[in-house]
């Protein structure tokens, strides 16, 4: 018998504290137990199909997005995930470490660039798991030391990681210490079509006097989407304001990469990006805080996007950057393989609202 069943042996009928017991059991304990199971939720683990670690983010119950690091992988980065817990960026590896498709070192959303300038000589973040010709520079390295904190709330799931930049020499003192990056990582599903919204700040605080320097397709803080996309670089395409910023840039070869530019600006608000994968559309826009420095926009069709600058910093100095990137479902083009001038116009609309959010709430 059930221990809260209702004694039959007996001339008196069940107690008044055994109908409580009973409907406790019955209903406030299943509405616990969905309580516990919903919302934003943190867990911290060793991957399970790529070299490293990973800080996964869920929202009931499916993954929104994992921070992945540690061994084997070249740099800590974001891998943001669809409502159905499919994954949208790019991962450079397999489960063995090996390097899968083009441009491998390029994943999720990271930071980087190709030459940092010091008196320990030329160091590039590009230098290591590349496919390509190799780099002119040393590789140095940028690892997550820790994880300072997580936090949830009925909104969001926050982590907070200090990262450190270092070069491939030392110095006279045996420091090879670049930059102490402090990164925060705010991610939400405002609306039901978001698959994520990530406000990232970037922290550096530069160890020695540096330069930040490369070039737009190599340098910044950028989102990769998955490898599959680059079969359908045809189909993707770029938006971003101010509308008027021109272009600049060389093309790429079609079949190999798809085209690759720039949109050249110091007002550069945000930019965004429409690709196809898992049998459906998404458009990833990256917004850009007025404090940040910026040169210009970043586009390849294949689908690596991001805002770029070159920056001195002396000794001992913090330079604060933020950004919101928002990855959502999307229409597919009404005029195949692009959108239509109606879409487009709705496409910015839209962005532009996001934008003038973004402003409101960046802090």
């Amino acid at each position: 018998m059930h221990p809260l069943a209702p004694s039959l042996s007996g001339r008196r009928g069940p107690s008044r504290r055994s109908f409580l017991s009973l409907f406790t059991a019955l209903f406030i304990l299943p509405v616990a137990l969905s309580a516990a199971a919903s919302g934003w939720k943190i867990t911290q683990g060793k991957n399970d199909d790529l070299p490293g670690q990973n800080v996964t983010v869920t929202h009931d119950g499916k993954i929104v997005a994992r921070l992945i690091y540690g061994e084997g992988q070249v740099l800590p980065y974001l891998a943001l995930y669809d409502q159905a817990g499919r994954r949208l960026t790019n991962a450079g590896i397999d489960r063995d470490g090996k390097t899968v498709g083009i441009e491998p070192h390029h994943r999720g959303l990271f930071i980087g660039w190709q030459q940092i300038k010091s008196d320990l000589g030329v160091a590039s973040l590009w230098g290591l798991g590349g496919s390509g010709k190799a780099s002119k520079e040393a590789p140095s390295s940028m690892r997550l030391v820790e994880i300072e904190r997580i936090a949830t709330d009925k909104d969001s799931a926050t982590i907070v990681a200090r990262v450190e930049w270092r070069a491939p020499t030392k110095d006279a003192a045996g420091s090879n210490l670049l930059i102490t990056e402090t990164r925060t990582l705010r991610i939400s599903r405002p609306a039901a079509d978001v698959s994520a919204q990530v406000d990232a700040s970037f922290r550096l605080h530069a160890a020695r006097a540096l330069f930040l320097g490369g070039n737009v397709q190599h340098a910044g803080i950028h989102l990769r989407v998955d490898q599959a996309v680059v079969a359908r670089a045809d189909d993707t395409s770029y938006l971003w304001a101010p509308a008027s910023a021109p272009t600049a840039g060389k093309g790429y070869s079609k079949t190999a990469k798809g085209q690759a530019g720039s949109v050249v600006g110091k007002d550069l608000k945000w930019g965004e990006f429409l690709f196809p994968l898992h049998d459906r559309w998404y458009s990833a826009l990256q917004m850009n805080a007025p404090q940040n420095p910026v040169e210009e926009f970043s586009t390849r069709e294949y689908g690596r996007f991001g805002f770029f600058f070159n920056r001195d910093l002396k000794k001992d100095e913090a330079l604060e950057l933020k950004y919101r990137f928002l990855v959502r479902e999307a229409a597919a083009p009404a005029a195949a393989p692009k959108r239509s001038a109606d879409q487009i116009a709705q496409a910015r609309k839209d962005a532009d609202a996001a934008y003038a959010r973004f402003l409101r709430e960046v802090r």
